[in-house]
């Protein structure tokens, strides 16, 4: 899988996000798990995820809070969120 760097807004990137219990916090959460240069290799990701995820729920050890997103990382998202673009 061609991952890349979540933070680099210099080129069009795509993450899976996954919302689970952080015991940490002690509550739900989004988590990045992967950025990839590539649509393809995201779906892949969330396929496996929503399927694992689904596995669990059938056993009774997921909540049913916990979930998987992508999310298409445009360029220069970071700067025209805090006014730069």
């Amino acid at each position: 899988m061609a991952e890349v760097d979540p933070s680099d807004k210099t080129k069009i990137s795509y993450s899976v996000r996954h919302h689970k219990f952080d015991p940490e916090t002690k509550h739900f959460r989004w988590f990045n798990l992967k950025t990839f240069d590539n649509e393809t290799e995201m779906d892949q990701l969330m396929t496996q995820m929503f399927e694992e995820i689904e596995g669990r729920r059938l056993i009774g050890k997921a909540s049913a809070k916990e979930q998987v997103a992508g999310r298409i990382n445009e360029l220069g998202t970071e700067r025209a969120h805090q006014g730069g673009i």
